[in-house]
């Protein structure tokens, strides 16, 4: 079987987590919020945040870093915008050619190029938001105190600290004597837990595919090893989730359930949101209907690991051009 395109739609549970974040306002960090088509406000975690949490696992688990350009080589975003390389090529098909065979994750994660010439490479993972199903997250407002100690003395105080306080006992007792202030600064922080509905698409066709001529500028080879470095990518992120906040509100990761529809021709995977109570029945509908689709369920981690360590032993579909 030669994968063309694949799609994971799942029910994640992540409890005590701040994996994505709105913004500061002061001391107060605003939670992701989105809306529904029904109406319906919801927690969630955007597809950018999900798709930087793969493209560092491209990255972490990638050993041999001179696979990836100068910029990708430090995780620079602009990617092959700074690749020196890239910039040296006289038009398009050279720049898209030189950008993909020399970075896995440029090739991957795609890029756009502004400073020489417009040219955008389209990514060939795709992440939607992570949508909190509305009766099954829940929200909070944690209250996080910063402390720190203010010094004895005018002279070891540091510029721009509060001074000192003297200190006296109401009977009298150590009168005249510095006190040690604590000085405090108090952060709003939200928690979230809850079942998200996830949804990403990956196309391994794509995989080393200069889109300006359509030819493969790498090796089957080679196409092979960074479908599976992909696939090894989307096994570490859920497995392990890091966003923000993670120093202090880690996911504690309660289950995970879903299933991955495998295309095996050139006809596109398709996507059914988890928030739907159905959205299995309704894959396994398409799964029937639609020659050279196969669907594939897991309802833990271990199941989903397992899984893509099957799906790396497969080929995955070449475009026939004339």
């Amino acid at each position: 079987m030669a994968i063309f395109e694949m799609s994971i739609m799942a029910r994640v549970t992540w409890n005590l987590h701040s994996l994505n974040n709105e913004g500061t306002i002061g001391n107060v960090t605003e939670p992701r919020t989105v809306v529904l088509a029904s109406g319906e406000k919801t927690d969630g975690i955007s597809g950018e945040m999900l798709k930087h949490i793969h493209a560092y696992n491209v990255w972490l688990l990638q050993e041999d870093k001179s696979k990836f350009c100068s910029a990708c080589q430090k995780f620079h975003p602009q990617r092959a915008d700074v690749n020196e390389m890239v910039k040296k090529s006289k038009n398009q098909e050279s720049a898209m050619k030189t950008a993909i065979a020399s970075c896995i994750l440029c090739d991957l994660h795609g890029f756009l190029l502004a400073q020489t010439m417009s040219l955008g490479r389209p990514s060939t993972i795709e992440f939607g938001w992570a949508l909190g199903i509305p009766d099954k997250t829940h929200r909070s407002i944690h209250v996080h105190a910063r402390h720190f100690m203010v010094g004895r003395s005018k002279e070891e105080l540091k510029a721009g600290e509060e001074e000192s306080e003297i200190a006296k006992n109401e009977d009298g007792r150590g009168k005249g004597e510095e006190k040690q202030v604590t000085s405090q600064m108090v952060y709003h922080r939200p928690t979230r837990s809850g079942v998200y509905a996830l949804i990403s698409v990956f196309q391994p066709w794509r995989i080393g595919l200069n889109e300006i001529n359509y030819s493969y500028v790498i090796s089957n080879e080679e196409r092979k090893k960074r479908f599976q470095l992909a696939l090894n990518a989307y096994k570490a992120a859920l497995i392990r989730t890091e966003g923000a906040m993670t120093s202090t509100r880690l996911p504690h990761v309660e289950g995970i359930e879903g299933a991955v529809i495998i295309s095996e021709k050139n006809f596109p995977a398709p996507v059914i949101s988890p928030i739907n109570n159905d959205y299995l029945d309704q894959l396994e509908a398409l799964n029937r209907d639609e020659k050279g689709l196969s669907m594939k369920k897991f309802s833990n981690l271990a199941d989903l690991k397992s899984l893509i360590d099957e799906l790396m032993l497969h080929e995955i579909y070449e475009l026939k051009m004339p």
